[in-house]
């Protein structure tokens, strides 16, 4: 376990069953970025995910060095509200609980047909068809049950119908990030902990629309009480160790093997310094954490967020929820992608039922004064 340095950061445990904040506050310098935090008095949330409250506030969102792709663009003003996220992605070990409570079966842990679903997938690659009829013979596929895996020798994805969360081609124990979940699963886990805390469960996961205290849709973030995924801005600004101009989501603009858990051994970029190759996932706070002290936001498991994936606007944004895409955003790098793979303004989008054994999650909750 990495030894942190509590002068970067201070951890904020809490436990929203307690009405009442501490009132302690104290300010985090992040290279003469000062903000303000308030510590609530228990360590954990339900499910045991340790929650840092971080300050809101405005920042530039997109590809900041100018070095990615084109959904990375345009660099826009965004403004967040105060908002808490676990220090962690889910582990296995949470994620078992959750099963064992539950009986919850995972969207990899659909029908087996691997016949029908790989003529599905041969319908969604065939060029003569139309976008429309591939994509829907794709996303037909996904409802049969199996998990993408990522071969670190060719470098490529393949599928396994017999892998998931729990059955993996590489080893992990109740420390590693539960992995191989979709969308789905992870708004699922989300519900699941908010009811251990009587709290009014964040999605409607059929429809995927986020729900307020009374129940009712909505596109408004701070009117959501139960535990959920990071908005993609939400997300973007805790790994920028609010609002900084830095490359990486352990605070630093090299990507270096020993700092976080990604491939350095491929890639010819200014910013990575080579080192060997990784076979899969690290233990959960392996690595330093970034300056909010949250850890793995570089690298181990992509992290679903809780939006869809959309072109950025040119106009600034406040508290932006996008509701409207094919697929939702994956954001954070993953054990077998490379350095700019890693970058903070990668952007992913997958269908809310898709997985792989790099798709994992953390928690979010939006903070109540």
């Amino acid at each position: 376990m990495t030894n942190v340095d509590n002068r970067r950061f201070r951890l904020l445990p809490f436990d929203l069953n307690t009405a009442e904040l501490v009132a302690l506050s104290f300010v985090v310098c992040l290279g003469g970025f000062a903000v303000a935090a308030a510590t609530q008095d228990r360590a954990a949330a339900p499910d045991g995910s340790r929650m840092i409250l971080v300050p809101g506030g405005a920042f530039a969102m997109g590809d900041v060095f100018a070095e990615g792709e084109d959904d990375e663009q345009p660099v826009h003003q965004v403004t967040v509200a105060s908002f808490y996220l676990a220090d962690a992605e889910v582990s296995v070990g949470q994620f078992r609980r959750f099963v064992g409570e539950t009986g919850y079966r995972t969207s990899a842990e659909g029908p087996l047909n691997r016949a029908a679903q790989d003529s599905l997938i041969r319908i969604g690659m065939n060029p003569e068809l139309s976008r429309e009829q591939r994509i829907a013979a794709y996303d037909a596929s996904l409802e049969f049950g199996g998990c993408g895996w990522w071969d670190p020798d060719r470098r490529r994805f393949d599928f396994d119908e017999h892998l998931n969360w729990a059955n993996l081609r590489f080893e992990q124990t109740d420390e590693h990030p539960a992995v191989c979940l979709s969308w789905d699963d992870a708004a699922s886990y989300a519900n699941w902990v908010s009811g251990l805390q009587g709290l009014p469960p964040a999605y409607d996961v059929e429809s995927g629309m986020l729900l307020d205290a009374e129940g009712n849709a909505t596109t408004d973030i701070t009117k959501v009480r139960g535990y959920r995924l990071p908005t993609e801005a939400e997300w973007e600004f805790a790994a920028r160790e609010g609002g900084r101009v830095v490359r990486f989501g352990n605070g630093t603009d090299v990507a270096r093997w020993g700092d976080a858990a990604f491939d350095a051994g491929v890639g010819d970029y200014s910013y990575l310094e080579r080192g060997p190759q990784r076979r899969g996932t690290a233990p959960i706070r392996s690595h330093s954490p970034n300056a909010l002290g949250l850890f793995d936001v570089a690298g181990n498991a992509w992290e679903w967020v809780s939006d869809f994936l959309a072109p950025y606007p040119q106009d600034s944004q406040v508290n932006p929820y996008q509701t409207v895409g094919r697929g939702r955003a994956v954001r954070g790098g993953r054990w077998g992608g490379d350095a700019f793979e890693l970058r903070i303004a990668k952007r992913f989008q997958w269908q809310s039922n898709n997985r792989c054994d790099a798709s994992g999650f953390r928690l979010a909750r939006s903070w109540k004064r």
